[in-house]
């Protein structure tokens, strides 16, 4: 007779529960607030909900269109009108009275085109129905369209001709994200080497200094950059000073602030990463370089600098994602011209109300970043086939 298997005890499936447990706890709080974004920026809202009877209604009957809108109305209460007027505000400008004054006195307009009418005269223009019309359903494209450009045609089908606002956004934060990318780069690289390769006390002395700034307030750091740069600040004072310049320099409210403020925030998430590869390159090959005739920038750039290339590529990818979704450095350094998307986010959150076109934008944010990860990934994983056959 053959054994059969031992079947795990309690004791070990009580242990295989609890270490499989936090990941998917963490799976299931990280992938629930990207579920409900993109769910909201498809919800098509109250207005998917309320105009349950206008839905139904033959579209070629103008009659069955009008009472059918007026028992819509007067189902409603006085906050699912409210939404229900936002709605169709967002697709047509003027809409949220004409629906509103409509719905309060619904009760009262004789329930044909005639009687709307006459209540107000702009029931008799096409495009107000057209809008509730396209505005029916359940689920929406509206917030992409909006976000990208592009309308809705007569069969709910995106269509170019639309503004492109938002995708001229997007490419903005793109570039000032790799804008700051390459300045951050370009600082924290020796400062990283310093700490890595430098004297105990001094390289101590600069480790210190990152961390403090990064342990200080984004909002009081960002602060500060605005004090310093502003026309009557510490930098212009000291240019004119010294006479290298005859009036103040405009330094802040527009990229060049924006980027230095951004800049000084990001430093350490790039000075750590490749701080950390650094300090694992002996340092006897830079020794045995110069015994074998190397100068002192053949042996970096021929030695050195490849064997850094992991914590620049970690650094460089770990400062783009962050500066993808900077918020308030941005809107209190930089110009009308400079606000990232996040800023037009967080004005559709706070200001308008309209979550779906916030959804919208932040899905479209999400999409650019995975696409660039997927690149990268993609040309790492090129990289190391080559090298590999090579």
């Amino acid at each position: 007779m053959h054994a059969s298997p031992r079947r795990p005890g309690g004791a070990r499936l009580a242990a295989l529960v609890l270490l499989v447990l936090p990941l998917a706890i963490y799976s299931f709080l990280y992938l629930m607030p990207i579920g409900s974004m993109v769910a909201l920026s498809v919800d098509n809202g109250e207005l998917g909900r309320s105009l349950v009877a206008f839905r139904d209604a033959d579209r070629s009957d103008a009659n069955a269109r009008a009472a059918a809108l007026l028992t819509d109305m007067r189902a409603m209460d006085a906050g699912t009108q409210g939404a229900t007027a936002r709605g169709l505000n967002q697709n047509l400008a003027g809409f949220r009275s004409l629906f509103l004054n409509t719905a309060r006195k619904s009760g009262d307009i004789e329930p044909t085109m005639a009687g709307l009418v006459a209540f107000d005269p702009r029931w008799a223009e096409e495009q107000y129905w057209q809008v509730m019309e396209r505005n029916t359903a359940p689920f929406t494209l509206r917030h992409f369209g909006q976000a990208t450009g592009l309308v809705l045609d007569d069969n709910g089908r995106l269509t170019a001709g639309g503004d492109d606002i938002y995708v001229q956004i997007m490419w903005r934060t793109l570039v000032i994200a790799v804008q700051v990318m390459f300045v951050t780069l370009l600082i924290s690289y020796p400062l990283a080497y310093a700490v890595a390769n430098a004297r105990p006390r001094f390289a101590a002395f600069v480790l210190v200094a990152v961390l403090l700034s990064f342990w200080t307030s984004i909002l009081v750091r960002t602060t500060a950059w605005v004090i310093l740069l502003q026309t009557s600040g510490l930098v212009n004072a000291f240019l004119l000073w010294t006479g290298a310049i005859a009036e103040p320099l405009q330094l802040i409210f527009n990229r060049f602030g924006a980027i230095v403020s951004m800049t000084h925030v990001l430093l350490p998430f790039a000075i750590i990463p490749m701080m950390n590869v650094m300090r694992t390159i002996p340092k006897s090959q830079a020794d045995a370089s110069r015994s074998l005739g190397a100068g002192p920038i053949e042996t970096f750039l021929r030695v050195y600098f490849p064997q850094t290339i992991r914590g620049v590529a970690v650094a460089a990818g770990t400062v783009f994602i962050l500066a993808l979704g900077f918020y308030i450095t941005p809107s209190l350094t930089g110009g009308p011209r400079d606000q990232m998307v996040s800023f037009y986010i967080a004005a559709f959150v706070k200001e308008s109300l309209n979550w779906g076109m916030a959804s919208a934008l932040s899905v479209l944010l999400l999409g650019a970043v995975l696409v660039i990860v997927a690149i990268y990934g993609a040309a790492r994983w090129a990289m190391a086939r080559s090298g590999g056959r090579a």
